[in-house]
């Protein structure tokens, strides 16, 4: 009876170890594909903020303010569509939020995706005039 429970126990121990071991690969291949999703957003958000810096005049950021838009993300045969959002604020010389109009904007580029309830990524430039 006493090497039964003990084999029970070698076995319960066992299976405790490789269940471990299961969690810690699922948590690493997690990490690699928020990780992947991190990359691709970064990508998308940089972009736009570029075209907004090319083809935007100073004085018509606002029209950007709250938009939102869905931008696809293309390598190969994978296309991964991410939801992109704008804030325009004024700030003053230090960066913080001002209250009434200054000669510098803030914007920021917000990506998200479906699969992760947070922003992927957030990026934030300033305009001046």
């Amino acid at each position: 009876m006493a090497q039964s429970l003990l084999a029970f126990l070698a076995m319960m121990l066992a299976t405790i170890a490789a269940l471990n071991q299961y969690r810690a690969q699922m948590n690493t291949y997690e990490k690699l594909i928020h990780s992947e999703y991190e990359i691709m957003a970064n990508a998308v958000a940089i972009e736009q903020i570029e075209l907004l810096d090319i083809g935007t005049d100073w004085a018509d950021l606002e029209d950007v303010d709250g938009d939102t838009m869905q931008v696809a993300f293309s390598a190969g045969d994978l296309t991964v569509d991410f939801d992109l959002m704008f804030a325009v604020q004024y700030v003053d010389e230090n960066g913080d939020p001002s209250a009434s109009p200054t000669s510098i904007k803030e914007v920021q580029v917000m990506a998200f995706h479906d699969k992760f309830f947070l922003p992927m990524v957030t990026h934030t430039r300033l305009f001046s005039e």
